[in-house]
């Protein structure tokens, strides 16, 4: 699984943790390695293998000047692509320099974010151009935290709209509910397979309508979760929310969100109150399983069903205590985990073929065109299908069989 997900692009690290050239380096742990990123005189990121290739100590503790890193212990100096350009205890006209590299990863600039892609070299795929990333004003915003506990369960968190309703209710359980997620907690879910992956329909009723949440999933870890829709406050109306749960470990991921919205600028100080984005100089939550997540229980019988604040802290709260690797011999799924199905299908797969074959997955090398994947909320009549209101455009759908 962890060759699959060097096939794609990984957001890495906010491009606010790199604000100047030359400036301070930053130790990033992404799939079991531990880098440093760095922003050299000319601008330019590199990412290399933290530890010198010389006696192993850390170019996290370099000199970041002219062009390239510094190790503070013999003085070997490395430029964003690796090379060693200067071994200064050495002897003079020493040519060792030329042959020793560091370990280093290609680096891409978008949506306020600095990618990085792991894989081999020859097999980088094209860039995927979201369309939020190129969102200028605010109106599209990244935010990153880190979340303990194994990458596929907080994937799994995000692939479920049937949990909408009970985790993040916002009145006790005695109480009535606000909203038609909350009002009805048994969505017929139904499944379309993609070139990128897939995408769900949970379809509710709603004063005599239909009402449809389409979700999508996108291979190896995103989803892409659909606006509260029109019955919500216009600020939240049209509000969009991607999330990208990027594997740290195997027992930690980076949770990785965008809010974007066409309308409004996105009002930051809110969402952090919001989602409970309270975090440490290392991103770790304030909010987190060491204090049992701040729950009230006093709070669970007048307004609040979880007792937890914070929509991302609730999601989290429920995915870390499943253990940093769920043991899922001893789950016992119903239907609203069908989605969770079918994506754990699609990655299984997907890792198999590039096992066996080294054929690399459709969902990183598939021309798309993102701006066709847009996750939705909407109501439709009854007699209708919600493919009539949303359908798949030809030229996304698998070019293999799916998974299920």
């Amino acid at each position: 699984m962890g060759n699959l997900m060097r096939r794609f692009w990984l957001p890495a690290l906010l491009e606010s943790e790199l604000p100047d050239n030359d400036g301070t380096p930053v130790r990033i742990r992404l799939l079991g390695e531990d880098l440093v990123a760095f922003r050299d005189s000319l601008g330019r990121i590199g990412l290399l293998e933290e530890h010198c290739p010389h006696r192993r100590s850390s170019l996290a503790l370099g000199a970041n000047e002219d062009c390239g890193l510094r190790c503070l212990y013999h003085g070997w100096k490395f430029d964003v692509n690796g090379q060693c350009v200067d071994t200064p205890a050495e002897p003079e006209g020493a040519t060792l320099a030329k042959a020793m590299r560091a370990k280093a990863y290609a680096t891409h600039v978008a949506g306020g974010m600095i990618w990085a892609y792991m894989g081999p070299a020859e097999e980088k795929p094209p860039f995927p151009d979201f369309p939020w990333l190129s969102m200028t004003g605010g109106h599209s915003v990244p935010f990153k935290l880190l979340e303990d506990c194994n990458y596929a369960q907080a994937v799994e968190g995000t692939v479920d709209s049937a949990h909408a309703g009970v985790l993040h209710r916002e009145n006790p359980w005695s109480q009535e509910a606000k909203y038609p997620h909350e009002k009805d907690l048994r969505p017929r879910l139904e499944i379309d397979y993609t070139n990128y992956g897939l995408r769900y329909c949970a379809i509710r009723n709603d004063e005599g309508l239909r009402h449809a949440r389409v979700t999508q999933v996108v291979l190896p870890f995103w989803t892409f979760i659909p606006p509260d829709g029109g019955k919500a406050p216009a600020f939240r109306r049209d509000r969009r929310l991607v999330n990208a749960f990027v594997p740290r470990d195997d027992y930690s991921t980076w949770h990785i969100q965008w809010f974007f919205d066409d309308n409004f600028a996105i009002d930051v100080p809110h969402r952090i109150e919001e989602g409970g984005h309270w975090h440490d100089e290392h991103f770790r939550k304030l909010v987190n399983i060491d204090n049992w997540y701040n729950q009230d229980r006093e709070a669970m019988k007048s307004s609040n069903f979880s007792g937890i604040k914070g929509i991302m802290t609730q999601d989290h709260a429920v995915s870390e205590t499943q253990g940093r690797i769920l043991d899922r011999t001893k789950e016992h799924l119903g239907r609203s985990d069908i989605a969770v199905v079918g994506w754990r299908r699609l990655m299984l797969r997907a890792a198999r073929e590039l096992a066996v074959n080294g054929s690399a997955p459709e969902a990183a090398t598939a021309p798309v065109d993102w701006s066709r994947v847009t996750a939705e909320t909407f109501t439709y009549p009854s007699e209708q299908g919600w493919r009539d209101v949303l359908p798949l455009p030809e030229e996304l759908k698998p070019q293999t069989s799916s998974a299920a």
